[in-house]
């Protein structure tokens, strides 16, 4: 009998040991979230440290691998009582995300749920893990992984709800795009890092901006008129494309007709298209596509032109941007879409600095509704802006093309913008190097840090003073 009794206190001794974390893994499944400033450089930590943070032992983010910053740590309305008592050492402010952000906060650490997912912060995975999945090393998104951070009393979570939508910058396979994929022996030897990142999104969306059309070798007559053998699309259906921007500026470098047969390719291999079309109506619609229940719309415009590139009542070509047309299809979009993309190519592809006519639409985007807003044209990563608590990005940069004459020219990023419930939560920024004229390599480590360096150097906004 006494056996027993000392076998049964140190049962409940050992099962009082276990941290709350865990405790409340086993009995729920309504994630918390780590959230930082944007341009903090940390994008995971362990689960050690996670307890180290709710414990109230970390005051530096160095602590936990980051910078050399002050730790201040926010708990959003909806959470904080029961996180508070969940972890009595937890020393923290009480605030709301929705009311009031602290997005201009360097030493942010926010703990939330769904209800105070912001997109002008980064949410932080707990061992390589979200509660939509787990990221690989080659920044893909898996299924597999439980997470851990959970807590009764949270919004509950439904994963049949959440939403992956990977967006890249410039897609222009052509110049010398096209020996260096001859000299590799293997079509799809561009996309042999990224394919992982787009084909596991529920959406993939790319800014083709050259026509697909044979004969078409190397080298060309004119090293401005491009066009992409029509082998070349195979390229984009093996990555998953499944939405093509076409506000491009090269896509009737060989006419309209061959613009035309080129849209007619892309869409029997089941892609769909916006921003320009087979003629003036067709460019200017609204491409609506529902996932997983969420209605989601894309609308794109050209400022840079030059004329033949516009599309008329006959001819193919992009959407042309005037502030009525913009107004109109995007206020039409927000009235019947809950997830509404915004691209414009502008005549500003190379300066980091955006030009006031950029921010003037762009901001007039948000104003609108809009969700997410980008620069399709930039030839380089550009900075961001979270005007209004909305998505900007003045450019992502180059994804496949083949220049390769500056650093910034090479590193360009590849967006994963994360919707739950028809509501925009977070966007990840994936780094890479261009090599070989053709090919995006993934950055990770200090030469990752450079890039996000140089993007956040020209970012604007509250969030960025």
């Amino acid at each position: 009998m006494r056996r027993r009794t000392i076998i049964m206190l140190f049962t409940i001794l050992l099962l009082a040991s276990v941290p709350p974390l865990s405790y409340s893994f086993r009995t729920s499944r309504r994630p918390l979230f780590i959230q930082v400033h944007a341009a903090n450089p940390l994008s995971n930590i362990s689960s050690s440290q996670l307890k180290k943070i709710l414990s109230g032992e970390v005051t530096s983010f160095r602590e936990i691998g980051g910078r050399d910053i002050p730790v201040r740590i926010y708990a959003d309305v909806h959470v904080a009582a029961k996180l508070t008592t969940a972890y009595p050492g937890l020393r923290c402010k009480t605030l709301s995300f929705e009311k009031n952000p602290p997005a201009s906060e360097r030493g942010l650490l926010g703990i939330s749920d769904l209800r105070g997912l912001r997109p002008c912060f980064k949410v932080l995975s707990i061992d390589k893990i979200f509660p939509w999945g787990t990221i690989g090393d080659d920044y893909s998104l898996e299924d597999a992984g439980s997470y851990s951070f959970v807590m009764d009393g949270a919004e509950e979570w439904d994963r049949d709800r959440h939403i992956a939508i990977v967006q890249t910058g410039v897609t222009a396979m052509t110049r010398a795009f096209m020996p260096a994929v001859e000299r590799s022996g293997d079509l799809l030897y561009p996309v042999r890092h990224t394919k992982a990142i787009t084909t596991r999104a529920d959406l993939a969306m790319t800014s083709n901006e050259v026509s697909f059309l044979d004969p078409c070798t190397w080298p060309l007559k004119d090293r401005m008129l491009f066009c992409s053998p029509t082998r070349y699309l195979k390229i984009l259906e093996a990555s998953g494309f499944d939405v093509i921007e076409l506000t491009g500026n090269h896509n009737n470098d060989f006419g309209s007709v061959r613009n035309a047969e080129s849209i007619d390719l892309m869409a029997r291999a089941g892609m769909k298209y916006f921003g320009g079309g087979k003629n003036r109506d067709d460019a200017e619609k609204v491409l609506y596509l529902t996932v997983k229940g969420t209605t989601v719309a894309f609308v794109g415009f050209n400022e840079l032109g030059p004329e033949y590139a516009f599309a008329s009542e006959k001819k193919a070509g992009a959407a042309r941007l005037s502030k009525e047309l913009f107004t109109r299809l995007v206020r039409e979009a927000v009235s019947k879409a809950s997830v509404v993309f915004v691209t414009v190519q502008w005549g500003n592809e190379n300066e980091p600095v955006p030009q006031e006519i950029q921010k003037r639409y762009f901001h007039l985007a948000a104003d609108l509704g809009a969700t997410i807003i980008v620069s399709s044209s930039a030839h380089r990563p550009m900075g961001l802006e979270f005007y209004r608590g909305r998505f900007i990005s003045y450019g992502l940069g180059n994804f496949l093309f083949d220049q390769m004459q500056t650093m910034n020219t090479r590193r360009g990023m590849i967006a994963r913008h994360h919707i739950y419930k028809g509501k925009h939560i977070t966007t990840e920024l994936i780094p890479f190097l261009s090599y070989d004229h053709s090919q995006p390599r993934l950055l990770h480590g200090r030469e990752a840090r450079d890039l996000f360096e140089e993007v956040f150097r020209y970012s604007i906004g509250a969030a960025f003073k």
